[in-house]
């Protein structure tokens, strides 16, 4: 080992949380996973091994890529380093009764392939104690009404980055009508107002169910419906109206706001 090079095992907890929160802002998968490993051996509980050192590294990520410090790849190699630790944590959460926030389905719209974004959302609510189903990409109407009656999730989330695929939504949601299945979800975020989907040029849509003994929750990301012009802190979209040029605004996935288990 050379004089520059820190070992984890010598750091106080604090240290060691610290130097985590750096190594997954620089993307160093194996130094996460050694980090996790000590955390763990020195009996810290998966879900405070969890929050306070990938989740709460991960914060510090997503507020840099919001401002423009960080970008796409870099946040992308980020992600894989937390889901190197992650990949240790989840049976041991499962094992320890960690406490669940909810349950959500996740997936791209049909004809649409792109997968970055909805990956980092479905990698972020679990970090948040979510159980998710990820459905993957290119997903029909039929496929999330299926996965809605069969995991009978409170939140759906649907992923589309295209302008042709991003009209599909809307496809989703009026099947939902049709079936009397609406009224128990509520729309969040930059796409809360059905015209968006066609004039945002990225976007992704989050549904939580209310009601049924849970309460009227709003939306995971946080925000409300707002009028043209008007973001929550919590959801950042990139949009463009076609022959316009992007608004600016980025989705920030880990801006989640603190849950409490029902």
């Amino acid at each position: 080992m050379s004089d520059d090079e820190i070992n984890l095992a010598e750091l106080s907890d604090e240290e060691l949380v610290l130097q985590m929160h750096d190594d997954l802002y620089d993307g160093l998968k194996e130094e996460i996973e050694e980090g996790v490993n000590i955390l763990i051996e020195r009996g810290w509980t998966p879900y405070d091994t969890l929050t306070k050192a990938l989740v709460a590294g991960m914060t510090i990520v997503g507020a840099d890529f919001r401002d423009g410090i960080l970008f796409v790849p870099e946040v992308l190699l980020a992600a894989n380093a937390m889901k190197a630790g992650m990949h240790i944590l989840k049976p041991l959460l499962a094992e320890t009764g960690a406490p669940r926030m909810g349950k959500m389905v996740i997936g791209t719209v049909k004809g649409d392939i792109h997968d970055i974004g909805k990956n980092l959302v479905a990698m972020m609510m679990e970090g948040a104690g979510f159980e998710v189903l990820d459905l993957g990409i290119n997903n029909s109407v039929e496929k999330y009404l299926e996965a809605l009656e069969a995991e009978k999730p409170d939140i759906l989330g649907m992923s589309a980055l295209l302008t042709t695929t991003m009209p599909y939504m809307k496809v989703v949601i009026d099947t939902m009508k049709e079936k009397g299945l609406r009224e128990d979800y509520r729309a969040g975020g930059w796409c809360a107002l059905e015209r968006r989907i066609w004039q945002s040029h990225r976007c992704r849509r989050l549904l939580p169910r209310c009601g049924r003994g849970r309460g009227n929750r709003q939306a995971v990301c946080g925000a409300q419906a707002q009028p043209a012009g008007r973001l929550s802190s919590h959801c950042r979209f990139t949009s463009q109206t076609p022959g316009h040029r992007a608004r600016g605004f980025r989705f920030a996935p880990w801006h989640l706001p603190r849950l409490t288990p029902n």
